[in-house]
């Protein structure tokens, strides 16, 4: 029998409001080979792996929501590694050899002044291509990744788990902080005419990040690119939410889902698990 994929028998459910809310990416270059649970098994030296807890701790007791992930480049070879950090759509690159140069940062005063940091100007993309975590991330995520390389060269990376296996291939444009999934291959050109015209690809959009769920799903439902977040009242069961355009404010209902799907939400479980997805009110 074939082999059936968690994202192939998954095409009823919404992707609407599934991005983790996220203030802070933190995106750390680790070339060996990744683990399932890579972020907590790896190689790291101990004063690296220090660093980094105490940064994400400090960032956290300030109030920011941080989300740290893995990422790679396996087509080059070079000496350095990267950071990157996306905060308020900006994205700043730092590097150095090894990781000795991550002591001298103070993410906490860099995220508080990202404005004062130069910025990269054209947008990255994240793949999630870790097969170790689900098989539908190497499955699926890899080919999305060479067919975005070829097209965009070295502005594309393979990013661990970002969540949402079941809607790969997951790609996170920064640093806009728009999560996508299902962007199969035969449908990379449509999404990047979007994507790199600065405009959303909402048939493919799982939430902008910065937004709590249901922020991330109305505007999603609005299918409108370029809107200014004015006003909220409800809350992830249902919401009110308000945008604005140059032109106009745009008012949108949407609610959480009373009856739940059966969704099998990773190629490991046995069983389906019950899923609410969110719709127009």
């Amino acid at each position: 029998m074939a082999r059936q994929y968690c994202s192939q028998l998954n095409s009823a459910e919404s992707m609407w409001g599934t991005a983790e809310q996220v203030d802070v990416w933190l995106l750390l270059e680790y070339k060996p080979a990744w683990q399932a649970k890579v972020l907590a098994d790896n190689d790291l030296a101990e004063q690296t792996r220090n660093w980094l807890a105490q940064s994400i701790s400090r960032l956290s007791d300030a109030g920011y929501k941080v989300r740290p992930q893995f990422v790679r480049q396996p087509e080059l070879d070079r000496d350095d590694s990267r950071l990157l950090v996306a905060v308020s759509e900006r994205l700043l690159e730092f590097s150095g050899t090894d990781y000795d140069f991550l002591q001298s940062l103070d993410l906490l005063e860099i995220v508080q002044n990202a404005h004062t940091y130069p910025q990269l100007e054209q947008p990255r993309y994240f793949v999630c291509t870790n097969g170790q975590r689900d098989l539908c991330c190497s499955r699926f995520g890899l080919p999305c990744y060479a067919a975005l390389r070829e097209r965009l060269g070295d502005r594309v990376w393979q990013v661990s788990h970002l969540g949402g296996h079941r809607f790969a291939p997951n790609v996170l444009v920064l640093p806009a902080g728009v999560l996508y999934g299902r962007v199969d291959v035969a449908y990379v050109a449509e999404f990047l005419q979007a994507t790199e015209s600065n405009t959303l690809d909402f048939s493919r959009l799982r939430g902008r990040s910065r937004y709590p769920a249901h922020v991330q799903a109305a505007e999603a439902s609005l299918g409108v690119s370029g809107l200014k977040l004015l006003h909220v009242t409800g809350d992830d069961t249902a919401a009110e939410v308000t945008f604005a355009t140059p032109q106009e404010s745009l008012k949108v209902a949407v609610q959480r889902a009373t009856q739940a799907l059966p969704v099998l939400k990773s190629c490991s479980d046995d069983d389906a698990q019950p899923m609410y997805p969110y719709s127009r009110a």
